[in-house]
């Protein structure tokens, strides 16, 4: 398994730079493909056609999207010209509507996806629903960097959240290329279930299948802090000193994680640290 080609998606132009900096290290370290997606996304005419009482050109919106998504794709072309890694950029216009559409089908042949996430105000939710439209939609998995953070080469360090669910394993199988180019893999499980079937050993198995895969790694199980399952893998990974989590996103259904909360919202909206997550 490997990782031949790296997307980033960019939409705005103050945030463009930083985030094709970070998706630049990031194929490079993997010797991966760049593919960028300048996106401008436009009007939902249908919407507001609905919403009018006099009629709306159509072509309203259009002209501005495409010269933002162009825009977008000249910095991004600029920013390339001199690097060395393999890279193409395709700008595309999405409305509010269809944008989540147009994401998907423009990263599902995507190995990995990589983007900053946004933290000012009102950004949570349209961090939240790229997540779900790479991981569900398209099912990429996602590199999500906090603002401001970068890659330059794999980390030396990285924490792999263990809980025995299938998105758990999915995630450490796909972030294989990642984690053999790691110096250590700290394998962590919070909390497992004490009438586990592997409670004489938790973790063992899993430990074994990476030591297969010639990961040197350790694993630890540790107690929740601050009632948040989320907060224990940040502090575990600062205390380790690891530059990247991987971890299995919405091992519970979306719904039941939109009301209740839950882990992989908690890490999406405020990760001090890199995640890796696949569902």
């Amino acid at each position: 398994m490997s990782i031949q080609t790296v997307t980033t998606i960019i939409t705005e132009i103050d945030q463009a730079p930083g985030q094709l900096e970070a998706a630049i290290g990031t194929a490079r370290a993997l010797d991966a493909h760049l593919h960028v997606l300048a996106l401008a996304i436009g009007f939902d005419q249908t919407a507001m056609m609905g919403a009018a009482l006099d009629p709306i050109p159509m072509g309203l919106g259009v002209e501005e999207s495409l010269e933002r998504a162009k825009a977008l794709g000249n910095l991004a072309t600029a920013q390339l010209a001199d690097e060395d890694i393999r890279w193409h950029v395709e700008p595309i216009v999405g409305s509010g509507a269809s944008s989540a559409t147009e994401i998907a089908r423009h990263t599902r042949f995507s190995d990995l996806v990589v983007q900053h996430r946004i933290n000012s105000t009102g950004d949570q939710d349209r961090t939240r629903r790229l997540a779900e439209t790479i991981l569900f939609e398209a099912g990429v998995p996602l590199l999500l960097l906090p603002e401001e953070a970068q890659v330059t080469a794999p980390p030396s360090k990285i924490l792999v959240s263990w809980d025995e669910s299938a998105t758990a394993l999915r995630a450490a199988r796909q972030a294989l290329p990642l984690l053999t180019k790691a110096s250590y893999v700290h394998v962590v499980m919070v909390d497992p279930p004490k009438d586990a079937p592997d409670r004489s050993d938790p973790g063992g198995a899993f430990a074994q299948y990476l030591s297969r895969q010639g990961i040197k790694c350790e694993l630890s199980v540790c107690n929740q802090s601050d009632g948040s399952v989320a907060a224990t893998l940040e502090r575990r990974a600062t205390e380790l000193g690891c530059g990247l989590m991987v971890m299995g996103a919405y091992g519970r259904s979306r719904l039941r994680e939109a009301i209740f909360g839950g882990t992989t919202r908690s890490i999406l909206t405020d990760a001090t640290v890199p995640v890796f997550m696949a569902h």
